[in-house]
């Protein structure tokens, strides 16, 4: 499929801020620069030269202790140095490699963590020096995740908010959640993790309608409601890598050796990744063979179709029948006329 060509030579999205963000960033500018002329804050603000001798007098306005300075034929701005303060700069590597896991979460877009990381960005930016902004233009463009189907966040922000604030001041929460019977529609859940996995999140604690420690998906929460001053004791025991010990992904179940045959077509794939730690590949006629003990074979059995005709479960016996009376369902679905 053709791509689509953008409008203008260097024609890129530019986020908008509100006018107080912008005086802040230019602060940080001044805070981790000798000096500043108006053409560098039109360059790092993306505004014009007389939008940015704007800024310089609403920052002047609000007590900014600035003075002009010329440097060889160029005027520039200094911010007195009692005025300024320490800041964290940054090398142009560095803020690659930031970048690229903001790109990583770009899918928290609707929680409130999306706005957040891009506020984040916005102040490092500055912190650049002249040269290494230069070399970090364009890098919303420059790096780019495309990855599994993120899930939908959209109106998470209050819910996200009342979850962190229970889960840092280890408080309940009162809670609904869509995989719970309507008959126990609000219960009370103690957090204790709140968990990445495949571009979604999760909260892991001890639910006391469950009476057990159970892991419940963001989207599928209905009603969540921070319970101010509602202690709980958080677990010394407790480790999040507990929560999927042996599993296939999240949802876990008795120990079961599998050994699953791969065409030599997708072997090369398979071979080049983790997806187990118990995994052992070896050569075999016509593809590879993958053995490996996992907690349950839910997920195992659907990444395994996945690969259509080119997987084959050669154990459990009992895998094996499900796999195949799974495809036998599918298949009449297209034998109907």
């Amino acid at each position: 499929m053709p791509l689509a060509k953008p409008k203008g030579r260097n024609a890129t999205a530019v986020p908008r801020y509100s006018p107080a963000a912008r005086l802040h960033e230019l602060k940080t500018l001044f805070d981790t620069s000798g000096g500043v002329s108006v053409y560098d804050i039109a360059e790092r603000l993306h505004v014009s030269v007389r939008t940015a001798i704007r800024y310089l007098r609403a920052l002047e306005a609000a007590g900014e202790p600035l003075y002009e300075e010329f440097t060889g034929k160029t005027k520039v701005w200094r911010l007195m140095p009692s005025a300024r303060h320490e800041t964290i700069t940054l090398s142009v590597g560095q803020m690659v490699t930031l970048y690229l896991s903001r790109r990583v979460f770009d899918f928290l877009a609707g929680t409130g963590f999306k706005e957040d990381l891009d506020d984040v960005f916005a102040k490092l930016e500055a912190t650049l020096k002249r040269k290494d902004f230069k070399s970090a233009r364009n890098l919303d463009r420059k790096i780019f995740d495309v990855n599994e189907a993120p899930h939908l966040y959209q109106d998470r922000i209050e819910h996200v908010n009342d979850i962190i604030t229970a889960l840092l001041r280890e408080e309940r929460l009162r809670v609904s959640h869509g995989s719970v019977s309507k008959s126990q529609r609000v219960f009370v859940l103690e957090p204790y993790t709140l968990l990445v996995y495949k571009k979604g999140l999760y909260l892991a604690g001890y639910s006391h309608h469950h009476r057990c420690i159970r892991l419940f998906s963001l989207d599928g929460f209905r009603e969540v409601e921070w319970q101010k001053g509602d202690k709980f004791e958080y677990p010394a025991d407790f480790q999040p890598s507990q929560l999927t010990e042996g599993a296939f992904g999240l949802i876990g179940g008795p120990r079961t050796k599998v050994r699953i045959f791969f065409d030599e077509k997708v072997a090369r794939f398979v071979r080049r990744r983790q997806w187990h730690p118990t995994q052992q590949i070896k050569h075999v006629d016509g593809g590879i063979e993958l053995s490996m003990e996992v907690a349950g074979t839910v997920e195992l059995m659907s990444w395994v179709l996945g690969f259509g005709d080119k997987a084959e479960v050669l154990e459990p016996e009992g895998l094996r029948a499900e796999v195949t009376a799974e495809l036998g369902r599918a298949a009449s679905r297209y034998r109907r006329t």
